[in-house]
């Protein structure tokens, strides 16, 4: 196999840079060049919901940018959409934000929790994601053009001009223009393609007549799953269970403004209102630009989507460790490897709310600086109950190693000990302390309560 000459992560480094020198470039010709260097910059990038921390963090790594903060694609596109919908919403007023975009749709829940002296929301359900996009439908056109000329012909077609003006077509109005019903008719050009007229399946003069029932079958798929998603999540039992009744469903994204979809969700959903942003296109750019001004709508909870926790040597239990391997500590205790999760599925994890995981390292008298720098590892886990050993867990997974650096911390610190022989040793007890952004964590590490040594994480893949 060729080798590829840029890895995919510098593809997305050249990406960003480039959109990054645009903004800059359109910017720059409204306003005088001595203001734009006056002005401070901040950066956001968007993200799907879903995304793993590994990913969020390759993110950041590859953005270039400074100082740049994440934000999840629905929690942007829940405070664009409710901007302006302040004034007819009441605490406890629970909502759908459905962002169905050119990759994913992702679907979140949010309860209003205050609306002085600024909108706040909560997330209610941790999200669910699908990969019905609008992207998905481009694909289905292109099975629908193959079915109708033929595999050979299609790949010949392909090649040539006339496929980009066909798909551009199809992108550009047939997409965005579906209101559902089999008289509409749509024509999609394949100039200068030489095809094979077919009058009994709308093809004449390199011209595809599409029938509303064309189209609708290339929607059908696409718009079953989002439809199961949303069933999945507006009748949440902790949806059902808020102050007031449910608000409504917003679509957003460039799959989410199509008409279709929407008379879809309605009659799917009778009785919750459906309502769909003149920008549902571009309501996570907007929302994400919101987030950094003051006083605008903010998203104060979100729910965590796995377990987080740490494996250690723990006291063994004769009836939940059985058969687990064992090892006898300093102290001459029996102990096995057992993990605590200080997150879990579903909890309500605060902004900017920090979460403390304890450690301790012994090590021997005559350590050495090399000695001081401490590895741990961070683990993940979407098991529906959390498991205690590796034995009972289908999907522990290593979030990040993280990497603590005590060499230059006092020794006054560490708690002098004797084990069982009568040999000196020493505890080190300190915190590592995960801060919850809107869309990525971030380390430090205390001692008796202070910020020491220096962290670093690397991440899994």
């Amino acid at each position: 196999m060729q080798k590829l000459p840029k890895s995919a992560i510098m593809v997305a480094a050249d990406f960003i840079r480039a959109i990054y020198e645009y903004a800059i470039e359109q910017i720059s010709s409204e306003v005088t060049q001595g203001y734009m260097k006056l002005c401070q910059k901040q950066f956001v990038l968007s993200v799907p919901a879903e995304w793993s921390d590994a990913a969020k963090h390759a993110t950041l790594q590859i953005a270039g940018l400074f100082p740049v903060t994440l934000i999840k694609e629905t929690e942007a596109a829940a405070l664009h959409t409710l901007k302006d919908l302040s004034f007819s919403l009441s605490i406890g007023d629970a909502f759908v934000i459905c962002d169905a975009g050119g990759g994913t749709v992702d679907l979140i829940s949010y309860e209003v929790e205050a609306l002085t002296p600024r909108l706040k929301l909560k997330e209610l359900v941790k999200g669910s994601m699908g990969m019905a996009d609008s992207l998905g439908l481009n694909k289905r056109f292109e099975e629908a053009v193959k079915n109708l000329i033929g595999e050979e012909e299609f790949f010949r077609v392909k090649k040539t001009k006339a496929w980009i003006r066909a798909n551009t077509q199809f992108d550009r109005k047939v997409k965005p223009g579906f209101w559902g019903k089999p008289t509409e008719e749509y024509f999609v050009n394949f100039p200068m393609a030489d095809l094979d007229d077919d009058p009994e399946n709308g093809l004449e003069s390199n011209c595809w007549r599409m029938t509303g029932n064309n189209v609708k079958d290339i929607f059908s798929p696409l718009i079953s799953d989002i439809l199961r998603l949303i069933s999945g999540g507006s009748n949440d039992p902790k949806l059902q269970g808020v102050v007031n009744t449910r608000k409504g469903i917003f679509l957003v994204g460039s799959f989410g403004s199509s008409v279709y979809l929407k008379s879809c969700v309605e009659r799917d959903q009778p009785g919750i209102q459906v309502l769909q942003p003149s920008d549902a296109w571009s309501a996570i750019v907007r929302g994400a630009v919101l987030s950094k001004l003051p006083q605008t709508a903010l998203v104060s909870s979100t729910k965590a989507t796995q377990h987080y926790g740490v494996e250690a040597w723990s006291a063994y239990d004769n009836e939940l460790d059985h058969g687990e391997k064992t090892v006898n500590g300093r102290d001459g205790s029996v102990r096995v490897r057992k993990f605590t999760w200080y997150i879990n599925i579903n909890d309500d994890l605060m902004r900017d709310q920090e979460l403390k995981f304890p450690f301790y390292r012994s090590l021997n008298a005559d350590y050495t600086d090399e000695d001081l720098v401490f590895v741990d590892e961070l683990y993940q886990s979407k098991d529906k109950t959390a498991p205690r050993n590796r034995s009972n867990g289908d999907s522990i997974k290593q979030n990040c190693v993280v990497k603590a650096d005590f060499r230059a911390v006092d020794p006054s610190h560490f708690q002098s000990k004797i084990d069982k022989d009568g040999k000196s040793y020493f505890d080190v007890h300190y915190e590592l302390v995960v801060k919850l952004e809107s869309a990525l964590m971030t380390f430090s590490c205390q001692v008796d309560g202070k910020t020491l040594g220096v962290v670093e994480a690397s991440y899994s893949n």
